[in-house]
């Protein structure tokens, strides 16, 4: 969705608008409590679907028989160029905490329809006998997430499949600027969204970054979580273990362990009904628009 493939593999010098400290400021207590590890033993599978035409990296608990609940299901897509292994650190953090996490092989998801086909999979492995989904999974409790061209996908997968996906969470969605026709879009309408039409509960992620200044801009994000009709919530970080974040800080190679406290506590608030983690996000005074390290974050 965005074609800027040459900055993020050059990754040319350019000073941040802000400084990163030392450290980050103090966590709140629930985004501590969140970025720590789950419970739960994972694994990584690969699998295809049965015709043999989309191939899927799972995520997920290495044994669904310790989870005591269905385990809910996130589809996420990856940013331009991407793959799963980009985001190995949030995605097998997610199913520490019980999630199974579906990753369409694509590098192009901007259309959100793998993303959706994805959660079709699982939901038919689910009631298929012998599947080690079989009556495993929440089917009824789904997450649609992605970075950057992925964030888009997700909002798209979710306002085309609204009685499919419960919950969106974007990381620096970018600006409709950069939307372009790619494998994944024939045209470029096909990657364009409009929140105005979501009607699920949204998590926006952004950074106050040099790249996110051009790509997905804080003021960007503010727009867009402004657009969305009902519960939204808008988190911008600032550094990410140490290092200022930036638009490509969720992947593993540049430090994603900042971002992992609150994302995880949405879903578990969204899709397990979590009431420890709906305290970041909920209240007059949520914990995520206190944070320091979050400056500039809203909840509604």
């Amino acid at each position: 969705m965005i074609v800027l493939l040459a900055w993020a593999a050059t990754r040319p010098a350019v000073r941040s608008l802000f400084v990163a400290p030392e450290q980050d400021a103090p966590a709140g207590p629930v985004e501590a409590d969140y970025s720590s590890d789950g419970r739960y033993a994972t694994t990584t599978q690969a699998v295809e679907n049965p015709a043999g035409t989309a191939r899927y990296q799972l995520f997920r608990p290495a044994d669904y028989s310790r989870l005591g609940f269905l385990s809910p299901i996130v589809t996420w897509g990856v940013g331009t160029g991407g793959n799963p292994a980009q985001y190995s650190e949030l995605l097998d953090h997610l199913a520490s905490y019980g999630f199974t996490v579906i990753v369409p092989g694509q590098r192009n998801t901007g259309s959100g329809d793998e993303m959706a086909a994805a959660v079709r999979y699982l939901i038919a492995q689910a009631g298929t006998a012998g599947s080690v989904f079989h009556d495993r999974l929440d089917v009824g409790r789904v997450a649609a997430a992605g970075h950057s061209q992925g964030a888009g996908g997700a909002v798209r997968a979710a306002i085309n499949n609204p009685t499919l996906i419960d919950t969106v969470v974007t990381f620096s969605l970018p600006s409709k600027t950069w939307a372009a026709a790619n494998a994944d879009c024939p045209t470029k309408s096909d990657c364009m969204f409009d929140l105005t039409q979501l009607r699920q509960p949204a998590f926006l992620v952004g950074t106050h970054g040099a790249f996110d200044s051009v790509i997905a801009s804080a003021a960007t994000e503010r727009t867009f979580y402004n657009q969305v009709p009902g519960r939204a919530v808008l988190g911008l970080i600032e550094s990410s273990g140490g290092k200022v974040a930036d638009h490509n800080s969720v992947q593993d190679r540049d430090g994603s362990r900042g971002f992992l406290g609150y994302v995880t506590a949405w879903l578990c608030a969204e899709l397990r009904g979590d009431p420890v983690a709906v305290a970041a996000f909920d209240g007059t005074r949520p914990e995520l628009v206190g944070n320091a390290n979050w400056p500039g974050s809203a909840a509604r």
